[in-house]
C-alpha cells in the first residue's frame, strides 16, 4: 500500500473542500437542511435558505443527502439517491445479526500473503466509519513485509515480557489493591502472571504466540488530544474486521501490540508514531485457516434502564 508521511496522512481535507451552497431555483424551502445540520450552517434570509456560517461546516454531507430537491451542492454527499440502490441493497436484520455473531477471533492463518486488493477492500470499510465532528483523523498502519513482521516481533516480545513483569511486581506490593483494585491484582497474580510464563515458554520453542504467524498486522492511530479519537479508531478497526470476515480474511484484535506501542518508545519510533498521537487498536490479519461450526455464546447484556 502507498505510504505517506504522518503529517500528510493526518492532514484534514476540509480546508480544500468547497463550502455547501444552495441552488435557489431548486430550493423548496422545506427547511430540512436547517434541522439536520449539526453546525448550524444554514439560516433563513429574506425568506430564502442560505449557507451562511460555512466556516463551521464539518463536511458531514447531511444537508445534501437529506435535501429532497437536490438543491444543496456539497462535496461530501453522493449525488445518487439511496433509494436508487434498491430495497435489497442493505442487509436484512437477520443477515446483519448473523454477520455480527459469526465474526470470531482468528489465530490460524493460511501461509500466503494478503493481496493488496483485499487489504484496500478491508480499509474501505473503516473509511466510512463515523468519527467525532467528522474529523476522519484515523491513521492506518499496515505491516505486510515478512522481514518487517519478524523485526517487529523481535523487539515486541521482550517489551511485552518486561511490561507484564513490571505489572506482576506491582501487584505484589502491599498497597497494590488500593492502587490497582482487587480485580486487576487478582488477574495479574492468578491469570496474567502464569499466562505470560507459558507465553514465553511457547515463544522460546519457536511458536509465534504474539502474531500467530499472521501475514499482516494493522494498527489504527489518532490524536491524543481528541477524546473521541479512541472510539473512532476502535469502531473503524471493528468495521474492518467485519468486512474482512465477509471475504474470508480472519482477524484477531491484539492488545499486546497496542499496549507496547503506547508504552515503549523504541516500538513507537519503529512505527513512526509522534508523541501527539496514540495507538487505539491493533489486529492481526490473514486468510482464515479454520472453520467454526457453531456460533459464539455471549452472556446477557448488562443494561440499566431509566
Amino acid at each position: 500500500m502507498t505510504t505517506r508521511p504522518a503529517s500528510q496522512q493526518m492532514k484534514s481535507t476540509f480546508p480544500g473542500s468547497p463550502p455547501p451552497r444552495v441552488i435557489q431555483r431548486k430550493c423548496t424551502r422545506c427547511g430540512l437542511c436547517l434541522t439536520v445540520c449539526p453546525a448550524n450552517v444554514f439560516e433563513i434570509h429574506n425568506k430564502r435558505i442560505a449557507a451562511v456560517k460555512t466556516q463551521y461546516c464539518i463536511q458531514c454531507g447531511h444537508c445534501g443527502s437529506m435535501c429532497p430537491s437536490n438543491a444543496i451542492v456539497v462535496s461530501s454527499a453522493e449525488t445518487k439517491k439511496l433509494s436508487a440502490l434498491g430495497p435489497d441493497a442493505l442487509p436484512s436484520p437477520r443477515s446483519l445479526q448473523l454477520l455480527l455473531r459469526s465474526r470470531r477471533s482468528v489465530r490460524r492463518y493460511k501461509r500466503k500473503p494478503l493481496t493488496k486488493k483485499d487489504l484496500h477492500t478491508i480499509i474501505e470499510a473503516g473509511r466510512y466509519t463515523a468519527t467525532g465532528s467528522n474529523s476522519q483523523n484515523i491513521r492506518y498502519m499496515v505491516v505486510t513485509d515478512p522481514k518487517k513482521i519478524a523485526e517487529l516481533r523481535e523487539i515486541t516480545v521482550p517489551a511485552v515480557m518486561k511490561l507484564f513483569a513490571t505489572a506482576a511486581k506491582t501487584a505484589s506490593l502491599p498497597f497494590a489493591s488500593y492502587l490497582l483494585g482487587d480485580a486487576l491484582v487478582d488477574k495479574l497474580k492468578n491469570q496474567y502472571g502464569p499466562g505470560m510464563k507459558l507465553f514465553y515458554e511457547r515463544q522460546s520453542r519457536g511458536e509465534d504466540r504474539l502474531f500467530f504467524d499472521a501475514p499482516a498486522i494493522m494498527l489504527v492511530c489518532g490524536d491524543r488530544w481528541d477524546e473521541t479519537t479512541g472510539f473512532s479508531c476502535a469502531a473503524a478497526l471493528y468495521n474492518c474486521s467485519l468486512k474482512a470476515h465477509t471475504i474470508g480474511v480472519g482477524c484477531c484484535f491484539n492488545g499486546f501490540i497496542q499496549t507496547t506501542v503506547n508504552n515503549n518508545p523504541k516500538i513507537r519510533k519503529w512505527f513512526g508514531i509522534p508523541r501527539s498521537q496514540k495507538c487505539y487498536g491493533a489486529m492481526t490479519l490473514g486468510y482464515q485457516d479454520v472453520q467454526y461450526n457453531r456460533l459464539v455464546k455471549r452472556k446477557q447484556p448488562d443494561v440499566t434502564w431509566f
